[in-house]
């Protein structure tokens, strides 16, 4: 099967720009007389927006939603220490492939469909340097977890597909991992960028699996992931 030409939201350059250079800000105030470089935090609670890029595996038959801009908000809140808690929600735009089994091997791409993809997952947050800054910065790893799904109608180009062979998203297990970094502007004000692995699984139609397509080793369904590049803007208090 060839690899068909899709039309990949393409990568947004300037975010990583953007990532690049708020991440020397906290350097530009660092020449302040200040009698520490360690900062407590006082707000304990975080509401922040988030925009980014994520690109996504699309497994064997490359069927899955392919990434492409991200958009959401998010809520944290401090618990003890380093550690922390936060609900993320987010919407994923980009295309997928159409593929049609019931054409010759080869011609299975019919063309790009809309994939919108939602998820909410609850992380947990682990900051390096604790419950306080370090000029400015606060590093941090994140992990956890929620679910994942489609937020795209049905596409007319499926419309005279079998319904065996139409993919279908569906609701998924989203796992996360990663980590940046908290750039504090002010107390009540800060920029986050940072790089998360994520990972769900994709259903394959049951079409794929007929004997006269003489196909090996379909599985039912299989993981796919992938990564997130954010930058989001965080008001605490």
């Amino acid at each position: 099967m060839e690899r068909p030409s899709s039309t990949r939201v393409p990568f947004p350059w300037w975010l990583l720009a953007i990532v690049l250079f708020v991440g020397l800000l906290p350097y530009g105030v660092a020449g302040q007389s200040i009698s520490s470089p360690y900062r407590y935090l006082e707000n304990k609670q975080e509401w922040g927006l988030i925009f980014g890029y994520a690109e996504i595996g699309t497994g064997r038959f490359e069927l899955g939603p392919q990434g492409g801009l991200v958009a959401g908000a998010r809520w944290g809140v401090e618990l003890s220490g380093p550690l922390g808690f936060e609900l993320n929600g987010a919407v994923t735009s980009g295309t997928r492939n159409i593929m049609n089994p019931a054409r010759l091997v080869g011609d299975w791409y019919v063309g790009d469909g809309e994939a919108r993809t939602g998820t909410v997952d609850a992380r947990f947050r682990f900051a390096l340097p604790g419950a306080r800054t370090w000029h400015g910065l606060r590093p941090f790893i994140v992990f956890g977890g929620g679910v994942a799904f489609d937020l795209s109608g049905v596409e007319p180009l499926e419309a005279d597909m079998e319904p065996d062979d139409v993919f279908n998203f569906g609701t998924s297990f989203f796992g996360t991992v990663g980590g940046g970094s908290q750039i504090f502007l002010s107390d009540r004000l800060s920029l986050r960028p940072e790089a998360i692995f994520s990972f769900w699984k994709l259903d394959t139609p049951p079409g794929y699996s007929l004997p006269e397509r003489e196909l090996a080793d379909v599985e039912q369904s299989e993981w796919a992931s992938g990564y997130r590049l954010t930058l989001s803007l965080g008001y605490h208090r």
